[in-house]
């Protein structure tokens, strides 16, 4: 078994419950043949460590011998997902129609023609009516196999009947593959660039947008081509910055899931995912008194569907609510106490139970720092921020990249290390340019900080004075506008200008309005 699958069936073990592992065990019991023993004690082994070493296995079970080890690994991989199959069975429809359509082929071969009809019909009606058309699809071609060569006595209307809907099952899953296509494109351009940056994003990302967008009525529509649709507003808007549509469709994805309850459960991480970017919407808004109750709602599927989550979406869960978590602190101004948050939110990053993607740790090393930094915490700021500037990600999240070395570059000067802002200062200008990412407002930004040590001392505040004016200008170009969602660098010069906390200047800010300007602190 190659190291690869050795990995593989080490993961699944760890993520396996106690009672999916005592099933396991007690079906295996069962049987008690030589094979399962020795594959069921080398489950007990693997599942006592905590990395896979073939010596010890050797040594723990002596009726393992190094040749038959790979095979046995094979063997328990398989045991293992036919175990968790035939557990899951009864809370995954996917899986039940998918068994059942295995009952039919078995049926088929057994020359019982009516029995394997009867069974796809049912099943065939299950798939419909949760829009599983793919599924339908299958049904459907085994169908019409049966039906074309075996005398079933209902072949004329039978035929009719399967062509008509082989059409529509057709028509439904080419207008969701097209949609589908859409949603994962865009938010694959998302991750890596980030929000669009000039004129030639825009105009690119929107010709992809609208050529690829297939022209469909939404009230025609099944289930999964709306939620694909609203999926691919919602990534389009965000990427634009256009929150205001990126939160109409955000709400029509959620909508989606409570016009039709029954799916928060079949999909629920999808419904997550939807709460997610309507609080995202509303957080680069600025709206708390609408972002507060929407993360109330997301924190009390706790109590209605917690007990219920699998590992898959209970790491999403646990990634929204800690994302949220950190973002509202941004929009009340409480830093110290979001200090407090993080701590334990970076003990969760070490630990990784969830198995988090890249994207999501860099994001949230960026974010912690950002609290860090708003609360005058310069060298835990920059301790967070070295996680992302310290290794390279090729076209990857290069938006964070580059705001990381800049705010980067401002908690060092908060610290007096004139020395390594100008080494930084070079380092930092050849990777921006290297990654197209280097806009008007990160240049003025850059150059001021060069220019910095040149500065009389009693000049310095006028020239601060001078900069946030000039930001306060680029700030109402819509394609420069998106440096300030990264890196609110105003409230930074303010506080310089009147010598008081990055953390009271933005406190005040949002006490003075409550419908600021789009933009995410700091």
């Amino acid at each position: 078994m190659p190291y690869r699958s050795t990995e593989h069936l080490m993961h699944l073990i760890d993520r396996m419950t106690p009672a999916e592992k005592r099933q396991f065990r007690m079906a295996v019991n069962k049987n008690n043949h030589k094979g399962d023993v020795l594959f069921l004690s080398l489950f007990d082994v693997l599942d006592k460590s905590s990395s896979y070493d073939e010596e010890l296995i050797l040594k723990r079970i002596p009726g393992i011998k190094k040749g038959q080890l790979s095979n046995i690994k094979s063997n328990l991989y398989k045991q293992l997902l036919a175990s968790l199959r035939q557990q899951k069975k009864n809370s995954k429809l996917s899986i039940t129609i998918r068994e059942n359509i295995d009952y039919a082929v078995i049926l088929h071969a057994k020359g019982l023609y009516n029995a394997a009809l009867d069974i796809l019909e049912k099943t065939k009606k299950i798939a419909l009516e949760s829009d599983y058309h793919l599924s339908v699809l299958l049904i459907l071609e085994l169908e019409k196999h049966i039906e074309g060569l075996y005398i079933t006595g209902s072949m004329h209307p039978k035929a009719k009947a399967l062509k008509s809907q082989t059409l529509d099952a057709l028509k439904h899953v080419n207008i969701n593959h097209r949609l589908s296509n859409l949603s994962l494109s865009l938010y694959g351009l998302y991750l890596q660039y980030g929000y669009v940056k000039d004129e030639r994003d825009f105009d690119f990302v929107t010709d992809f947008f609208r050529n690829n967008l297939p022209d469909a009525d939404p009230t025609s529509l099944d289930f999964y081509g709306k939620l694909y649709l609203y999926q691919s507003h919602v990534w389009y808007y965000n990427m634009v910055q256009d929150f205001a549509n990126n939160f109409k469709y955000a709400q029509r994805w959620v909508e989606l899931y409570h016009s039709e309850p029954e799916w928060i459960d079949r999909e629920l991480t999808m419904y997550i995912k939807g709460l997610h970017n309507v609080l995202n919407s509303l957080f680069m808004a600025q709206k708390y008194e609408r972002f507060g109750p929407t993360y109330m709602e997301l924190l009390s599927l706790t109590e209605s569907h917690a007990a219920r989550m699998n590992r898959d979406e209970l790491g999403t869960f646990k990634l929204i609510e800690h994302t949220h978590g950190i973002n509202q602190f941004f929009l009340t101004g409480d830093f110290e106490q979001g200090v407090q948050y993080v701590k334990n939110v970076e003990d969760l990053l070490i630990e990784n139970p969830h198995n988090w993607d890249l994207n999501r740790i860099i994001l949230f090393h960026y974010k912690m720092a950002s609290i860090y930094f708003c609360n005058g915490q310069w060298e835990d700021s920059i301790r967070l921020l070295n996680k992302i500037t310290n290794r390279i990600y090729p076209n990857f999240k290069e938006d964070i990249q580059a705001f990381s070395r800049i705010l980067n570059l401002i908690a060092h000067f908060e610290l007096g290390n004139v020395l390594l802002v100008n080494h930084q200062i070079r380092a930092t200008y050849r990777y921006l340019s290297k990654i197209k990412q280097l806009d008007k407002v990160l240049r003025t930004i850059l150059n001021f900080v060069r220019r910095i040590p040149r500065i009389a001392e009693e000049d310095v505040q006028q020239e601060f004075i001078k900069l946030r004016d000039h930001l306060l200008t680029l700030e109402q170009d819509p394609f420069e506008r998106r440096s300030f969602l990264y890196l609110d660098i105003i409230s930074w010069l303010e506080s310089k200008i009147e010598n008081r906390p990055v953390g009271d200047v933005i406190r005040d800010k949002l006490r003075a309005s409550s419908t600021c300007p789009a933009k995410s602190p700091l």
